[in-house]
């Protein structure tokens, strides 16, 4: 059953597991490591997910490799899976070439992937470029636009702010001198940029007498 279970998943991508989920193949991103200048190649990554799939497929798959029936090939299907579920917590089942079935310290039931040999994995050494110029599509909000639409804009933006700087200077001068202009305007604040308090001459006091 293990190697069925092997070449129905690398054909079809996933394999249904009655009662337990289900088996899942997919291919990690590859890794861009800019610093050390080198890029990882995208490895497969296989997971056992709780999402059920239609076996139907799989158990025609299995009477067909079997010459059985397709009835004889669902109650293997079934039995393989009641192995897996009460698997006690040191024992395992291997896939050769793709992994391991066993049972963590929870309890559950968990597949681990094996790790491919890096030689069929080879890294890539890379130097980054970069093109200022370059463009491509983006989207900003609901509406398509590229990169340099978008930088145009800002450009353009930005240049207009700085060319109207002088017009907002003007515009706080004016208020300035207007405000100054009213308020001097204002009889009680004539003299504010005067001493305008008055001096009271002191009592004179005879000092002297005339003589007669």
């Amino acid at each position: 059953m293990e190697d069925l279970i092997e070449l129905y998943l690398f054909k079809n991508k996933k394999c249904p597991l009655p009662e337990i989920g289900s088996l899942q193949l997919t291919t990690a991103n590859a890794v861009a490591w800019y610093a050390e200048k080198r890029i990882e190649a995208p490895s497969p990554v296989i997971k056992l997910t709780d999402t059920a799939i239609p076996a139907d497929d799989f158990i025609d798959f299995i009477a067909e490799r079997k010459q059985i029936s397709n009835q004889e090939a669902s109650l293997l299907l079934k039995q393989y899976c009641s192995q897996l579920q009460n698997m006690d917590a040191y024992g395992e089942t291997r896939l050769t070439h793709a992994g391991k079935f066993y049972v963590n310290a929870d309890g559950n039931l968990v597949f681990k992937a094996i790790e491919l040999p890096k030689e069929l994995l080879p890294q890539v050494n890379t130097e980054r470029v970069v093109h200022p110029t370059a463009s491509h599509s983006m989207m900003v909000g609901d509406k398509e636009t590229t990169t340099t639409e978008m930088a145009a804009y800002y450009t353009e933006a930005e240049t207009e702010v700085k060319s109207k700087w002088w017009i907002a200077a003007i515009v706080f001068a004016l208020a300035g001198i207007a405000a100054l202009l009213l308020y001097l305007q204002n009889p009680a604040h004539s003299g504010t940029f005067g001493n305008s308090q008055q001096i009271q001459p002191s009592p004179t006091t005879i000092t002297y007498r005339v003589a007669e």
